[in-house]
């Protein structure tokens, strides 16, 4: 940052000299030392104002390279072509995880039923990632939701501008005693 500070001061100095150089008395020649300085001022500024425009495009090179790492990172919630699932979309989803359910003991004993939300991304792989319930029902039904969604075999994968790109979901998991 000090570097493109000196390099501005230097380009302003160049326009001060420019300005200045004939003291007001039209295109005269300027005396061979006097027109050196303006000349080596000249290249000063020139080369400062070639850094400052480097900086720039560098800058710029590295804003636009984190945010396509960030677009890698942070999943989308709405993409030009949404995941599948098996040739499917997401109620393909929902089918696999009620047929692979497997209502546990304990949630029968204590007549316990309802609806687990579950939110996970399907990353730029198809994989499902970092699966959390976000509204539960009890331990036992939780944990079987959870279970059935992380063993899920893989996605095809969401695309944004032509490339794979990771997307949220949520899907409610029901739980009925019948």
């Amino acid at each position: 940052m000090k570097k493109i500070y000196s390099i501005a001061m230097i380009a302003a100095c160049a326009m001060m000299v420019f300005s200045c150089k004939n003291n007001g008395k039209g295109n005269e020649e300027v005396p061979a030392p006097a027109g050196e300085a303006v000349e080596a001022v000249e290249n000063a500024a020139k080369e400062g104002a070639k850094a400052v425009e480097n900086a720039a495009e560098d800058a710029a090179d590295r804003v636009d390279e984190a945010l396509e790492k960030l677009g890698d990172i942070v999943p989308y919630t709405s993409v030009e072509v949404k995941p599948t699932f098996n040739g499917g979309d997401a109620d393909a989803f929902v089918k696999y995880v009620q047929s692979n359910l497997k209502y546990p003991e304990s949630a029968l004993e204590n007549n316990e039923s309802g609806k687990v939300t579950v939110n996970f991304v399907v990353d730029a792989n198809g994989k499902i990632q970092n699966a959390k319930v976000v509204k539960g029902v009890s331990e036992a039904l939780d944990a079987e939701a959870l279970r059935v969604i992380q063993n899920a075999p893989a996605w095809t994968p969401a695309k944004q501008g032509g490339k794979n790109v990771p997307v949220t979901y949520s899907i409610p998991v029901t739980f009925a005693i019948r």
